[in-house]
C-alpha cells in the first residue's frame, strides 16, 4: 500500500494546506450564512470522527484478540519533572489497541479545542476547513484503523505492536521507544521484584 505511505508523509499535510488555501482564498467565508454552514460541517465531521473511533473500539473488542503483549515502556525525563523508571507493561493486543484508540480520541478533542480557540479568539476560518478533511485522513491512516479496517499485517514493520513513537521527520530518540527485547524485559522484571 504505497498510497498509504504517500498520504502519511509529513509533507502531505503541508502541500494539502497550500492547495486548500489557494482553493478557498477567493471565497468570502466570513459571510454569516457561510460561516454558520462551515461551523456545522466542522462540528459534524468531528462528531463523525469521534463516532468512528468508538465504532473502531467496538470492532476491536468484538475481535477480542487476547494475544499477550509484554514490553518495557521507557521512563520519562523532562524539564522540571522527576525522572521515572522504565515500566514493564503486560497487556493483550485488544487492550493495547483500545488504549491507543482512546489516546487518538483525546488528541481529537485537543485538536477541537485548539481549532475552536483559533476560530473564536482570532477569527481564523481556514482551520475549520482543513480539519474537517484532515481529521478523516488522520483517523483512516491511524495504525489501529490500518490493522482493523484495512487488514494490515502486524507481524513486522510499523504495525507491529507496541507501536513506535512517531514525530514529524522522525525526531524521537531511540531511548524513548518501547522495548521488546528479552534483556530489557528481564531487567524490568528484576526491578519490579526489588520494589
Amino acid at each position: 500500500m504505497s498510497w498509504l505511505k504517500w498520504l502519511d508523509h509529513p509533507l502531505f499535510n503541508v502541500v494539502f494546506f497550500f492547495i486548500i488555501r489557494q482553493l478557498i482564498k477567493d471565497w468570502d467565508l466570513t459571510q454569516p450564512d457561510r460561516l454558520v454552514s462551515l461551523r456545522m460541517v466542522y462540528l459534524g465531521s468531528q462528531l463523525a470522527i469521534v463516532g468512528l473511533s468508538y465504532w473502531l473500539i467496538a470492532v476491536v473488542r468484538k475481535k477480542n484478540d487476547q494475544t499477550p503483549l509484554r514490553y518495557v515502556q521507557p521512563g520519562s525525563s523532562g524539564w522540571g519533572q522527576p525522572d521515572t523508571d522504565d515500566t514493564l507493561v503486560t497487556t493483550t493486543f485488544m487492550e493495547y489497541d483500545v488504549a491507543e484508540i482512546k489516546k487518538n480520541i483525546k488528541q481529537t478533542m485537543t485538536g477541537i479545542a485548539i481549532v475552536a480557540f483559533l476560530h473564536l479568539q482570532f477569527k481564523y476560518v481556514q482551520p475549520l476547513v482543513l480539519q474537517s478533511i484532515l481529521g478523516f485522513k488522520t483517523f483512516f491512516l491511524a495504525k489501529e484503523s490500518r490493522i482493523h479496517i484495512w487488514g494490515g499485517k502486524t507481524t513486522s514493520g510499523e504495525l507491529r505492536r507496541p507501536f513506535r513513537l512517531e514525530a514529524p521527520f522522525g525526531m524521537v530518540s531511540e531511548s524513548k521507544q518501547p522495548k521488546v527485547d528479552k534483556g530489557s524485559i528481564k531487567k524490568a522484571e528484576r526491578a519490579k521484584k526489588k520494589a
